[in-house]
């Protein structure tokens, strides 16, 4: 089916604004070059997230939360960065830098804070839930939740650079109970998994990455079958959508696609366990709320 030529026009106008979000903060570049280094060690990086206190002040909190579950203390950036890994330090500065912009720069399409925990909610429910499935030896753990907290990165694009557009997709959304990609697709000529898309290949995220920020609703389609990464998302959003953990500004209750399901091979109650293990956990998720 051909691409009408109104929304080839949506779809150039916002690669368009993609391609002119500006440069990322200082820090944040410092943080991902130390990442990409293999020689880089803990304290280098801990030497560089020091310099931003909101950065510091989270991974933390992360790290001294029931996710990581450490019996003492950890009051050690270094130490944070040792036990939360380079990839999901990097993933967090950079949900930092994305999701925590200031109130002055961020449309108001989307409940940015419920937003947030909905991100991170997903990420640490396919972190627990790659654990219970078996799949560490195909996908690491880092990025399995670098994927989950930034699998709606589409819709932070659609919310702060094209806000009045997205502020009626919302809504019709919400008023006609429809999917909110299929409005978007409508009224914006491409909807957030693929902006995403194009995103996530534009910062060089990891193929895994890109993976589950395009195929999160569409677990069967990646050419690279069978799609793990997009599975474990995928089941994820819906669980947590289910649960009403945060919101993703999609107002139509959830469906769990099979395919997904075939995918991880799950059964025997393993998805019930993690979804009461992650509902045991909803205060401290909802704790990461925007500062």
């Amino acid at each position: 089916m051909s691409i009408a030529p109104a929304d080839r026009r949506k779809r150039r106008m916002l690669i368009q604004k993609v391609d002119e979000l500006p440069a990322l903060p200082v820090t944040l570049m410092e943080i991902i070059k130390v990442t990409g280094n293999p020689d880089a060690t803990a304290n280098d990086l801990a030497q560089v997230i020091s310099k931003d206190q909101s950065i510091s002040s989270m991974l933390l909190r992360l790290v001294n939360s029931a996710f990581y579950g450490h019996f003492r203390s950890i009051s050690s950036v270094s130490r944070a960065i040792v036990i939360l890994g380079f990839q999901t330090v990097k993933s967090l500065a950079l949900g930092a830098s994305i999701f925590h912009s200031s109130p002055e720069s961020r449309g108001n399409a989307l409940d940015w804070d419920k937003f947030w925990v909905h991100s991170l909610a997903v990420a640490a429910f396919s972190k627990k839930l790659a654990s219970k499935v078996d799949v560490m030896g195909e996908i690491d753990s880092e990025t399995v939740f670098v994927s989950g907290l930034l699998h709606d990165v589409g819709k932070v694009v659609f919310n702060n650079y094209f806000s009045e557009e997205y502020k009626e997709v919302v809504m019709i959304a919400r008023k006609d109970k429809k999917w909110i990609r299929t409005v978007e697709e409508d009224l914006m000529g491409i909807d957030h998994c693929g902006a995403g898309q194009y995103l996530a290949s534009k910062w060089h995220f990891p193929p895994p990455v890109i993976e589950a920020v395009e195929f999160h609703h569409d677990p069967g389609k990646p050419e690279n079958q069978p799609g793990t990464m997009a599975a474990l998302t995928h089941v994820a959003d819906f669980c947590c959508n289910q649960i009403k953990i945060g919101a993703s500004g999609n107002e139509k209750d959830p469906e769990l696609d099979e395919v997904a399901i075939d995918i991880l091979e799950l059964g025997d109650g393993k998805l019930d366990d993690v979804t009461t293990e992650i509902e045991n956990e909803r205060e401290t998720i909802e704790s990461f709320g925007i500062e």
